[in-house]
């Protein structure tokens, strides 16, 4: 059997015994992404296979939470796919101008900025107060950093002419404040 082959094995089976015994379910994530992480992981820990990392995930938690870290996608920003949310403000909005209340959960939610993208683009439309927003991840540094608000300042180029794509009716400026070289999210609900 190619090592490639007993590569693809050994990944199947390290999902499924997270998995089982976490309940965590990674075996349907971006395989060629999560191939990449496993592989840079085994690396890392000097380790010979990915059969290696069995009994270390498995029996060691620390191993484990460095596991999580490493698979974990970090990778956001604010009004992102700015498509979507133009969409969203067009077509979905109008449909939840309907609902008395309205409950919304970003799942895998990251440092958050798609997050605040959302209660920004909530608020422009008269929608924010009806709200509750669940954010939540897996990795608990990247929603350590999703509740602080903070955002690079030197983003925040970027995220006006993002926001403006999305359909943004105010200035992006308006919904942070600048904080020692950071960029720091206004509550939105007193903004």
């Amino acid at each position: 059997m190619k090592t490639d082959a007993l590569e693809l094995i050994e990944i199947k089976l390290l999902l499924e015994a997270i998995f089982l015994r976490y309940g965590y379910d990674f075996r349907h994530y971006a395989q060629a992404s999560l191939e990449r992480r496993i592989r840079l992981r085994v690396e890392k820990s000097n380790l010979s296979s990915i059969s290696q990392m069995l009994p270390k995930v498995l029996h060691d938690p620390n191993f484990f939470n460095l596991f999580l870290k490493d698979i974990s996608i970090t990778v956001t920003e604010m009004f992102r796919d700015a498509y979507v949310f133009a969409k969203i403000r067009k077509s979905i909005f109008n449909l939840l101008r309907t609902y008395p209340y309205i409950n919304i959960w970003h799942a895998g939610c990251a440092t958050g900025e798609e997050v605040y993208s959302m209660a920004i683009m909530l608020k422009e439309e008269g929608l924010l107060e009806r709200c509750k927003i669940y954010a939540t991840d897996f990795n608990n540094q990247s929603l350590a950093t999703a509740e602080s608000g903070f955002f690079y300042a030197n983003k925040k180029n970027l995220y006006f002419q993002q926001y403006l794509a999305a359909g943004g009716n105010a200035s992006f400026a308006d919904y942070y404040d600048l904080h020692h070289g950071n960029a720091k999210i206004k509550d939105q609900r007193s903004a």
